[in-house]
């Protein structure tokens, strides 16, 4: 069996459940409201799975969550990402005991716990999930026992710093699939700012929420809802250049979703676009939010849309070596690379792909839409082109068994 008819792609998972349940390439076809032709390239790998509406529409159709189809048994001992793992179990255990621990021993002193959780949020967006998942457990197990023991002003502070804490593990958990933790972490972090009355943790939190909502088939009008109604309920009270950037991100992932869902984005956008010439630096809860990351959700949105040129006429006005973080800059190149795809540009895809690896390996290595993408290059590309560059991005980001 060569290399290309032993790849790694959503289509095989979308195959095999289908058999499963005993569903024709037809029946699947008219519950999605496309062609039975589409659903066969898409098993064959000869078009790829690349927007968040077809993926769930899929997951939906066939009764399986979304890591039954993008998800493969390597991902988990994947050296990269293998250390995060490791430590879900203890992530669970702190969030479930809530500070009503076993262990006698005083917990760490507060302001050392508020600097590790900055440390985490930096961790987060310069993927460094190795010490992200090594620093998570010990933070939320002792931010919560701080917030049932000591004085008033301590618990207050331990309450604020852990909607920090929290959100930070919503989003990292999330990433790597684990749902159900990510939401009740996200719900932490929202209760977290309730009762200390942070119109910015709670614009955070529910930031946090649409995002698990967004990675989740069924929840879309869910995850519109706490974006959008979040973003106008809470923008009388978000009024520093700070806060201004947690109700820029609201709107932005509401654009993002509004997308997914099929709606128009453009009132969103525009107010993101319009909130970034008056907002802070981008450091609140370490989201980057500004010009730039703005322009990088409009490519992210243009895609969702299937509107390649509009995403290269947003990446032209970007300077990409400007982007500070590497999270950003890495996912400016995913999209890049996205619309290229689209446009069959596969030289320009693969440039943009590699470039992006190259800025932040572990996450363009652990991300299911580059491994999408670079699969269904791999199938349709020139022979020559497979065979060099490509072919071996393939084997890095697990498009090709090793």
């Amino acid at each position: 069996m060569s290399a290309i008819e032993n790849d790694r792609f959503i289509g095989q998972q979308i195959k095999v459940y289908r058999r499963i349940r005993n569903l024709t390439q037809q029946r699947l076809a008219d519950h999605l409201g496309i062609s039975r032709s589409a659903i066969a390239l898409y098993e064959t790998g000869r078009r790829p799975i690349d927007s968040r509406e077809l993926l769930y529409g899929l997951a939906e159709a066939l009764q399986v969550s979304i890591g039954d189809l993008t998800g493969h048994r390597e991902d988990k001992t994947n050296p990269s990402v293998a250390a995060f793992h490791t430590q879900v179990p203890r992530i669970e255990a702190a969030m479930m005991s809530a500070g009503h621990a076993d262990d006698t021993a005083e917990p760490t002193p507060l302001e050392q716990l508020a600097a590790d959780t900055q440390r985490a949020l930096k961790f987060r967006m310069k993927n460094d999930y190795a010490r992200l998942g090594g620093l998570l457990p010990n933070l939320l197990h002792d931010l919560y026992r701080h917030t049932v023991g000591g004085h008033e002003d301590q618990q207050t502070r331990a309450w604020e710093v852990l909607t920090r804490a929290t959100f930070v593990t919503a989003l990292a958990t999330k990433g790597f699939g684990y749902t159900s933790l990510a939401w009740n972490a996200a719900r932490a972090s929202f209760e977290a700012a309730r009762i200390v009355g942070d119109p910015s943790g709670l614009a955070a939190a529910e930031f946090a929420r649409s995002q698990v909502l967004l990675s989740t088939p069924g929840t879309l009008g869910a995850a519109l809802a706490y974006s959008a109604d979040g973003a106008d309920r809470l923008q009388g009270e978000l009024r520093t250049p700070s806060q201004l950037e947690l109700y820029g991100m609201l709107h932005l992932q509401a654009a993002l979703t509004s997308a997914a869902v099929g709606k128009d984005p453009a009132p969103h956008l525009a107010e993101a676009v319009d909130t970034a010439r008056r907002s802070g630096d981008g450091s609140a809860f370490e989201l980057a939010f500004g010009p730039e990351n703005v322009a990088v959700w409009q490519m992210s949105v243009a895609n969702e849309r299937r509107r390649a040129g509009d995403a290269l006429t947003a990446a032209r006005t970007v300077h990409p070596e400007s982007i500070g973080i590497e999270d950003r800059k890495s996912r400016y190149f995913i999209e890049l690379g996205r619309a290229h795809v689209m446009l069959k540009d596969y030289g320009a895809a693969m440039s943009a792909l590699l470039r992006a690896e190259h800025v932040a390996p572990q996450q363009v290595r652990s991300r299911t839409i580059v491994r999408e993408l670079v699969g269904h290059m791999m199938r349709t590309a020139r022979r020559d082109l497979a065979s060099g560059p490509l072919g071996q991005l393939a084997q890095r980001v697990g498009a090709l068994p090793a």
